[in-house]
């Protein structure tokens, strides 16, 4: 017999990236069957070798079976890969993938022995026609970001689907204040459940890496992708302020334009490129301070740097742009309105106290992803009581 409720999740690939949703639901998995909807794309696909790439990827995938290759240990959901086309603003297309993805959904449900009636949680806007289709006891979108804002997004695609999606799920769940109040279903049912952290993780002490202690001190780290959100004369600005210590970045470079990264001139900013979820506290813990060197635009007032509370977790001090989802933590972190403010606030968290450091870790412990979870599953029961309060009504 099934654990119940089962869950349906149109989330990001499974094991490419942890996304928030992915921390979320690997506390699920041990008492609910998951079954995770690969990702289905929200951009039109252009001639270039990134896109050709991902095409390879996603076609040698189809042509197997698909195994979970996660980023983390840990439980893994069942996978289903899509077989979609990438046009979903063209109707026809949009339903033909609408077809597709619910025969594939139910075709794996049943040869589960999946009996009951799923829950269906979306991240992703071009799921929009399946809602409802599944027979689902709740629906949710899981909003972690602001797509209308969003770079290398097709925003003229995903707008219209991601209004289509408000109209039909029955609950909103974001990580963003911001994005509650923007992002309302038409139930008017939106619930806050910000970042957390994989707490243990960052906790538990672990070696230097040893491309990191060959670089002079201090270092003043960024473990995230260096994106488009990523204010790269900030960065140059306080390399100069520390001409003797070094700015790591680890992770990789997902700007949509690789010829800014040109605009790195310092030679004391090294990029270590992406590192194993496995091996990234090593780095994080070493790090004299964590910085958050965002720019303040319409896409970062939707974002929750889930890099904040790894900081935390890791025992070193955190210094961020003032981005609105940052204030909650104003008490464990120095917020620079200025860019000669951040270099001076870096300089002195490079000496935070071992009291302070421990605060931030206290900090971290309450914001645990099992927390998250457990709340996550609560907003799930609250929503399957009101549908069928309503349809008893």
């Amino acid at each position: 017999m099934s654990r119940r409720p089962p869950f349906v999740v149109f989330g990001d690939d499974w094991g490419r990236h942890v996304s928030s949703m992915q921390h979320v639901f690997r506390h699920i998995i041990p008492t609910h069957d998951v079954f995770w909807v690969n990702s289905i794309g929200h951009r039109v696909p252009q001639l270039g070798l990134t896109d050709l790439r991902r095409a390879v990827e996603k076609g040698s995938r189809l042509a197997r079976r698909p195994a979970p290759a996660p980023t983390v240990e840990g439980p893994q959901p069942s996978l289903i890969e899509p077989k979609v086309l990438p046009w979903h603003h063209w109707e026809l297309v949009h339903r033909w993938n609408t077809r597709s993805l619910e025969r594939s959904i139910r075709q794996t449900l049943r040869a589960a022995g999946i009996m009951e009636r799923p829950v269906l949680v979306t991240g992703t806007p071009p799921s929009a026609g399946i809602v409802g289709r599944l027979d689902e006891v709740a629906s949710l979108y899981f909003c972690m970001d602001d797509f209308l804002h969003l770079p290398g997004v097709t925003t003229s695609m995903i707008g219209p689907l991601e209004q289509r999606l408000l109209e039909r799920v029955d609950v909103v769940v974001a990580t963003v204040q911001f994005l509650v109040a923007s992002k309302q279903p038409r139930s008017g049912v939106a619930h806050y459940l910000p970042q957390g952290v994989s707490y243990e993780h960052f906790r538990t002490p672990q070696p230097v890496p040893d491309d990191l202690a060959s670089l002079p001190r201090p270092w003043i780290g960024f473990a995230g992708a260096i994106s488009d959100c990523c204010d790269l004369d900030l960065l140059n600005t306080l390399a100069g302020a520390i001409p003797n210590g070094s700015i790591v970045l680890v992770g990789p470079v997902t700007v949509t334009d690789p010829q800014r990264m040109d605009r790195l001139t310092a030679s004391n900013i090294h990029q270590l490129g992406p590192r194993p979820y496995a091996e990234l506290p090593g780095f994080v813990q070493a790090f004299d301070v964590g910085i958050i060197p965002y720019l303040l635009n319409p896409w970062t007032e939707a974002v929750d740097p889930l890099k904040l509370l790894e900081y935390l977790a890791s025992g070193i001090p955190v210094v961020s742009t003032r981005l609105p989802e940052v204030e909650k933590y104003a008490d464990d972190v120095a917020i620079a309105d200025t860019v000669d403010a951040f270099a001076a606030m870096t300089l002195v968290a490079a000496n935070a106290s071992p009291e302070a450091r421990s605060r931030g870790q206290r900090t971290a412990s309450q914001h645990d992803w099992s927390a998250r979870a457990a709340r996550f599953l609560e907003i799930v029961d609250e929503a399957i009581e009101a549908q069928q309060a309503r349809r008893s009504a």
